[in-house]
């Protein structure tokens, strides 16, 4: 026998190998269909009863409902030229009230909504729907009871518990104290931090808002004025300096004004009973009253200038907010209750299929092992 003759044999010996290989490892369907006809009972019992618990658990569910409120804010501005322009045709030559950089970029809103005291704000805020006979607050609403066991539970050892609670806590509890909340308040914070969404595209500043809750009108109610409050939280941001500024110009202009009524007083006085008079004292005196007076008027007409120059610079930093999606009440429910039937079926079916294909013979063969292990023992 040559080289060849024995090459081809060893092939054929191989092909041999692979086949009984693939015959071993291929699936029996028919013996697994046979299994499942067997034990259809058993699929069918576990199925129905996963059903069942299914159909409880869609009908217990709590149905959430989002509402989405989408803007596009300002993304800052240069007000530079606008107040030169207005200081040049004020006379004010390039005297400028200065820019300051917007720290609160659009990247951290989601950081300030989440933010307690942005939170708590909203506790006080009115919900209402008037067909669920719903009318109280926030912090009310989110605070009621629901049907659960777990509440069942906690009504029968509140009287327990209440021997040890802190009693001056509970007197407290309906105070708000940012730098310590109490147990409910901090719950009702995480609630609504996790109710709330926040996301921003970084390149356009488009702010997407979502608000999930078990109402769809107070979700809605609730959208808006996140909304809301986020406009006013910038606004009131980016034009403080401007405003502390403005302050500042109107009472130094205010305080100005008064110096100018008092040197054109004096100065009217001096004129009406030294009039005629040619002395060298009374003309320096007259003189120096007149130049008070011209410096009094000028202060005055340049702290004006600069308080109109800083009440237009607030009107400049107030940033404009597109809303492209207002907040609307959802109709439909995220979860579906058909889904979640769905969803309890299929696993009970897969299971008893489990059991019934694999399972059973596997729970077989472990105790005939650990019989064998006791008789040996």
């Amino acid at each position: 026998m040559n080289k060849e003759e024995i090459k081809q044999v060893l092939q054929e010996i191989e092909k041999e190998k692979n086949v009984e290989a693939v015959e071993e490892s291929s699936i029996d369907w028919q013996d697994l269909l046979s299994k499942a006809w067997k034990g259809k009972k058993f699929i069918i019992t576990v199925t129905v009863v996963f059903m069942f618990l299914g159909l409880i658990s869609a009908l217990t569910m709590t149905r959430i409902y989002t509402s989405k409120v989408t803007l596009v804010p300002e993304l800052g501005k240069s007000t530079s030229s606008s107040l030169s322009s207005l200081s040049n045709m004020l006379g004010l030559g390039g005297m400028t009230m200065g820019s300051s950089a917007d720290a609160y970029h659009v990247t951290v809103y989601p950081e300030v909504v989440a933010s307690t005291p942005f939170v708590a704000k909203m506790f006080d805020m009115r919900v209402t729907d008037p067909k669920k006979g719903i009318d109280t607050t926030l912090i009310g609403y989110l605070s009621r009871e629901r049907f659960s066991i777990g509440n069942v539970i906690g009504y029968v050892t509140k009287p327990i518990f209440s021997l040890f609670s802190n009693k001056e806590e509970e007197t407290k509890g309906n105070e708000l104290n940012l730098f310590h909340l109490t147990k409910e308040q901090d719950r009702i914070v995480k609630t609504m931090n996790k109710a709330i969404q926040v996301d921003v595209d970084k390149k356009t500043g488009e702010t997407t808002i979502q608000v999930t809750m078990d109402n769809p009108v107070i979700a809605a109610t609730v959208a808006d004025t996140v909304c809301k409050h986020l406009r006013e939280y910038i606004v009131e941001y980016r034009t403080r300096k401007a405003r502390e500024d403005l302050e500042n110009y109107k009472k130094i202009a205010d305080e100005s004004y008064q110096r100018y009524l008092k040197a054109s007083k004096a100065y009217a006085y001096y004129q009406d009973h030294n009039r005629g008079l040619i002395l060298n004292a009374v003309i320096s005196e007259g003189s120096r009253l007149s130049n008070e007076l011209q410096i009094a008027s000028q202060l005055y007409q340049q702290m004006k200038l600069q308080a109109e120059m800083a009440r237009g610079k607030v009107i400049d930093e107030k940033p404009v907010f597109a809303i492209i999606q207002p907040a609307t009440v959802p109709l439909l429910p995220q979860n579906s209750r058909a889904k979640v039937l769905l969803i309890w079926t299929f696993v009970g079916f897969v299971l008893s299929c489990v059991w019934v294909l694999y399972g059973k013979e596997y729970w077989q063969k472990g105790k005939t092992m650990l019989n064998e292990i006791k008789s040996k023992a």
